[in-house]
């Protein structure tokens, strides 16, 4: 093993990056709490840029908090295959992060960009309706009420002070991401707990054969900075993208601002290189080279739940999700708090795509216990599965909501339990 404390550089990149290239044949780099005898006295390890992990390598936090500077619009961690200007990430084996103890990492204190590719940055960037009626230029002075404030006049804007930078792009992208691995196999992700991230907490991008489990999520979709709280868009927990396969999701706990386990396989008909900006992908899109699907995913033990959204999503757009065990959803969100779903299937056809009718199938959801808005939604089209052992403490919904006509095709449920009456609804 290497320890991160035994190098020296001009700043806590260097020091992590020298470690890491004088690795030893055990490939293990170990960060415990930062000590240096030349640079600030502090104990946690600041970043301006990702820590790049290669082939064959762990990286082990042990009881160790790493946090980005205001400086840095990077990941904290990515797989040292991808990044800007790579077009076409080669697959790596073996890399495996692995926190030990109380190991954490935490965003900036004024993000340079939060939210994904669709949100405009902003700062200021009003969370509270007050504070958006009173300063928020995107909403027209007429409609600056209470009662005439939209759902988007929130939710399409995203701290980040890069928008007072010419030079950069003013939109979200893939670097907001806290761990990112793209074309990796034989992985593992676990030991984490993730504060404020600036967009998703986790994603992965056709990664195949990983396990990623016990993490703990601490973000609302907002957070005080300089005195009032501003808007931070698309604090997912843990994303899987097109191409992930064989993979293991467990023991995930804590609330998270949107998502908190997303499988997400939308194949849009734009083709982008590798490394582009205006995306959450840091893969390419050219589909005719690589697979659209996600298959073979366990999800077990989502203790948590999300500000807004869901607990756990599965979005199939121009493609297919198959082979998911969903087993044990817990939700946890206080009684102020009303989200979407415990579970999402599908939703209805978008600028994403569209909706297969058999774009999601052989699918076991079980052990549900929802206090959401909604239950168990199939928005868009679920086959051969099966649903059972579901709570819904919500009297005003069903237990499982079908939003369009044969939306469920060979789907048996059993042991389905609700405060109301309705076990299965039927949108007509």
């Amino acid at each position: 093993m290497i320890y991160a404390n035994a190098f020296s550089g001009a700043n806590d990149n260097e020091i992590i990056e020298n470690a890491l290239k004088a690795l030893d044949d055990d490939r293990t780099l170990v960060i415990t709490p930062r000590v240096s005898d030349t640079g600030p006295e502090r104990s946690c390890w600041l970043l301006e840029r990702a820590v790049l992990i290669p082939e064959n390598t762990t990286v082990i936090l042990r009881n160790c908090t790493v946090k980005l500077s205001d400086r840095c619009r990077d990941n904290f961690f990515r797989s040292a295959n991808c990044g800007m200007g790579i077009a076409d990430p080669e697959r790596i084996r073996n890399i495996h992060l692995r926190g030990e103890g109380v190991s954490t990492l935490i965003g900036a204190d004024r993000p340079r960009a939060t939210g994904d590719s669709s949100k405009l940055l902003a700062d200021p960037c009003p969370y509270e309706v007050e504070d958006l009626c009173r300063i928020a230029p995107w909403i027209p002075e007429e409609r600056r009420t209470p009662q005439t404030i939209a759902f988007w006049d929130r939710h399409d804007h995203s701290f980040g002070t890069d928008i007072h930078d010419p030079n950069e792009s003013h939109y979200g992208d893939w670097r907001g991401i806290g761990v990112l691995f793209a074309n990796v196999e034989d992985f593992s992700i676990s030991g984490l707990r993730i504060v404020d991230s600036h967009g998703w907490g986790i994603s992965l991008e056709a990664c195949a054969n990983g396990r990623v489990e016990k993490i703990d999520f601490d973000a609302c979709m907002s957070k005080e900075i300089g005195g009032m709280r501003m808007n931070m868009e698309n604090q997912d927990g843990i994303d899987l993208r097109n191409g992930c396969h064989h993979i293991v999701i467990s023991d995930i706990t804590g609330h998270t601002g949107d998502d908190i386990v997303a499988l997400t396989a939308i194949a849009g008909d734009d083709v982008r290189p590798g490394g582009s900006l205006r995306s959450t992908h840091v893969m390419h899109s050219d589909w005719s080279r690589r697979e659209r699907d996600i298959h073979d995913v366990v999800i077990r033990n989502v203790v948590g739940y999300s500000q807004l959204c869901i607990l756990v999503r599965l979005l199939a757009c121009n493609t297919h999700i198959y082979n998911v065990v969903i087993d044990g959803v817990v939700d946890t969100v206080p009684a102020d708090i009303r989200h979407h779903s415990a579970v999402l299937i599908g939703q209805a056809d978008s600028e994403y795509g569209k909706n297969l009718p058999d774009g999601v199938r052989n699918v076991t959801i079980s052990n549900v216990i929802s206090r959401g808005e909604q239950c168990i939604v199939v928005g868009g089209y679920l086959m051969d599965s099966v649903i059972t052992n579901v709570i819904n403490t919500n009297p005003d919904s069903p237990v499982i909501r079908v939003e369009r006509e044969n939306g469920m095709v060979n789907v048996t449920t059993a042991a389905l339990c609700t405060a109301g009456s309705a076990l299965i609804e039927q949108v007509k």
